[in-house]
């Protein structure tokens, strides 16, 4: 586990500091003068991210080794899973792209919750018509706006 946890933390750092020198002045303006930069928040939760992550990596490298260090870090059930959550995914932009933002919501979302080992059909069919209603009330409906 502490191997695990250096290599988040470092990951995750990482992925922090590319966010706050590339990502976040690129995809977010400056804003108007006289007014709070847009880029105030975002800047703010990434500091916070890479601060938690470099503390995460730094306690676990001064911690002292224990048994279970000599495991390996990902196995190959974990990888496992990560490639089929990728499938879905990639399964699921691909439906979104090719059919409709509805095919791709629907597949992820019944699809994730299968992997996950949900097997009652009542709760994958309520969980996704749930969701996808939800998300279509909240910009259709509430803020006026379309997914698209």
């Amino acid at each position: 586990m502490r191997r695990a946890n250096i290599v988040s933390g470092v990951v995750l750092a990482l992925l922090g500091l590319f966010a706050l020198v590339f990502i976040i002045p690129k995809g977010i303006g400056e804003g108007p003068d006289g007014m709070m930069s847009p880029r105030l928040v975002p800047n703010m939760m990434m500091i916070v991210v890479v601060a938690l992550s470099a503390f995460l990596a730094f306690s676990n490298l001064r911690a002292k080794p224990t048994p279970e260090d000599a495991e390996p870090t990902i196995t190959r059930g974990e990888m496992l899973a990560l490639v089929k959550i990728g499938a879905v995914f990639l399964i699921s932009i691909a439906l979104y792209l090719l059919l409709a933002p509805l095919a791709g919501g629907i597949f992820l979302v019944a699809a994730s919750l299968l992997l996950l080992g949900e097997r009652r059909p009542l709760i994958i069919i309520g969980m996704t018509a749930g969701l996808l209603i939800a998300v279509w009330l909240l910009f259709y409906k509430l803020l006026g706006t379309g997914i698209l």
